[in-house]
């Protein structure tokens, strides 16, 4: 009896519709709004709960960020309630992150870190209009700190530097109401928030100890 040979083995994709359904499993993807979508690199697959840290060089590198996402429990880090979290030790803290646009919205505030101990500490966010309310908080003991925001952002910022100056950027103070001693409020307060002892919206803390602290809007000249 003459026995047929096995088929060859395929490893590469299914060639047909068909065998697409076969595999893979009727699962709906995220619903991402494709009209804002365009200014979010496409050659980056997005992520939530990223966490980086390093104690010897810079990091520097550029993000997505969809706070929606659910990720398997094994990769999830120790502080879920962070989306975003890089920090260094020696070395430059630099990260770009875009905000994926969705139509759902994440449970809270999409919380941001960025903290470098000896080094410049520097976040470019972009954001779409419509979304969660951000918090940010960035840091750095002996360097730099640099934050280009969103012109989708509004609410409180606070600067604070021990040896150095803080400034804001000339469209960000035109835009802004400054109360001093680094108490900032960007854009327009509604009525009805003048007698929350709370705030639910966009905030952002900056702080040097030993260095200069810069803010400005993400398409606005660089400094």
């Amino acid at each position: 009896m003459i026995v047929p040979p096995d088929p060859p083995f395929n490893s590469g994709p299914p060639k047909s519709a068909e065998a697409v359904e076969k595999i893979v499993p009727d699962v709906a993807p995220p619903t991402y709004d494709s009209a804002s979508s365009s200014i979010v690199p496409q050659h980056i697959r997005p992520a939530n709960h990223i966490s980086l840290k390093s104690h010897f060089g810079e990091v520097k590198d550029t993000f997505v960020l969809d706070p929606t996402l659910r990720i398997p429990h094994s990769m999830q880090p120790r502080n879920k309630k962070l989306h975003f979290k890089l920090k260094t030790r020696m070395g430059e803290a630099h990260a770009v992150v875009y905000i994926v646009p969705s139509l759902a919205q994440p449970q809270g505030k999409t919380r941001i870190e960025v903290s470098s101990r000896m080094g410049t500490a520097y976040l470019e966010l972009h954001a779409p209009e419509v979304r969660a309310p951000l918090s940010i908080k960035m840091s750095s003991r002996l360097g730099e700190a640099t934050l280009l925001l969103p012109r989708s952002f509004r609410g409180p910022l606070r600067m604070s530097t021990k040896l150095g100056e803080a400034t804001l950027s000339a469209g960000l103070r035109a835009s802004s109401t400054i109360f001093g001693n680094g108490r900032v409020f960007v854009g327009e307060w509604r009525k009805d928030e003048e007698e929350k002892r709370g705030w639910d919206g966009d905030e952002a803390f900056v702080d040097s100890k030993l260095g200069t602290v810069h803010i400005q809007y993400n398409d606005e000249a660089k400094a």
